[in-house]
């Protein structure tokens, strides 16, 4: 199992995009003592694969982040932090434990984060200093779309090697063809970009190459624990009564929660005879719910994406196969 830990849902920016700013719940913080009934929890089931330590901005906590990477048993710890708060005293108490830090940055354009993009460029370039093969997580906007590509370049040209680009979940496009053919231009220029790591592509390629479809189990393969020590499957449903699955005196409340919502696993409506429907992870109900606030139906704009990423992928596939 992996487990997402949100020590706050506090943050110290204000990202036009940011989903905790749309889910209009109450902000708040762990205690000392939901910390440790959460170590308690996940060390007496012994299950813990890869342990995301989440936010908000989670190092607003650092001694919150250093307790739980030293107290809780798991394979792998992960941080996933907006950057601002990095120090080199910090990263080196997380590289000498091997706790992996994914940062966000969003390329030469910030507008959307409000923060000094030098004070980022020069935090990541420490942290790919001691952590070469960081993952930078980057956001586009329907503003920043047509400039994705180079944004990415602007990345690759501080040293990064690995980058996932995820759309504004909230994005609704004023002229829906214009939209998917900037998409599609964009993710080609991208796909050729050497010695570059894209997440996107690259999952897209091995689940195509291993015809593995994505799938979505409530409660199967990893657990929210908020940080009032209320159990959810995704971090979209964060204080949503109605998906709460368990909590740190119940346990994980699972066939419980999957009686509740039948339809959690589903497909989007909208998906019904695409031909590569195969490939998609439109079934994320995480995804669903954050661009349409419902599990039954994934918004046009993240279907779009979805259909271009695939796409994309399996031309780079054919390409690699010796094909044009």
């Amino acid at each position: 199992m992996d487990y997402t830990i949100s020590l706050t849902n506090k943050c110290n920016l204000r990202c036009s995009y940011c989903y905790e700013r749309h889910l209009n719940t109450e902000y708040g913080s762990i205690t000392p003592l939901t910390m440790h009934k959460i170590t308690e929890f996940i060390n007496q089931r012994s299950d813990a694969g890869t342990i995301y330590l989440f936010g908000g901005e989670p190092l607003l906590y650092k001694n919150e982040v250093k307790y739980f990477c030293e107290n809780l048993k798991a394979k792998q710890f992960v941080i996933t932090t907006n950057g601002t708060l990095l120090d080199e005293l910090f990263i080196k108490w997380c590289i000498d434990r091997r706790v992996i830090i994914n940062m966000s940055h969003d390329g030469s354009e910030c507008n959307e984060r409000g923060v000094d993009r030098e004070l980022l460029d020069n935090n990541l370039k420490l942290l790919l200093r001691y952590q070469p093969e960081t993952l930078v997580q980057l956001v586009y906007t329907k503003e920043t779309l047509p400039r994705l590509y180079e944004n990415i370049i602007y990345l690759k040209g501080l040293g990064v090697k690995k980058v996932s680009a995820a759309m504004d979940a909230f994005m609704i496009p004023d002229d829906p063809d214009s939209f998917g053919d900037l998409l599609r231009e964009q993710w080609r220029k991208i796909s050729g970009i050497r010695d570059l790591y894209i997440y996107e592509l690259a999952v897209k390629k091995k689940n195509i190459r291993n015809h593995k479809k994505s799938t979505c189990e409530m409660c199967k393969k990893k657990l929210f624990i908020n940080w009032d020590g209320k159990f959810y499957p995704c971090i979209q449903f964060q204080n949503l009564p109605a998906y709460r699955c368990g909590d740190l005196s119940v346990g994980i409340e699972t066939e419980k929660a999957r009686k509740a919502h039948p339809d959690y696993s589903m497909m989007s409506e909208r998906c019904e005879g695409c031909e590569i429907a195969e490939y998609c992870r439109n079934s994320c109900a995480c995804r669903k719910m954050a661009t349409t606030g419902t599990v039954r139906d994934i918004s046009e704009a993240a279907c779009m994406e979805e259909q271009v990423q695939i796409l994309t992928a399996l031309e780079l596939l054919s390409r690699e196969k010796g094909g044009h």
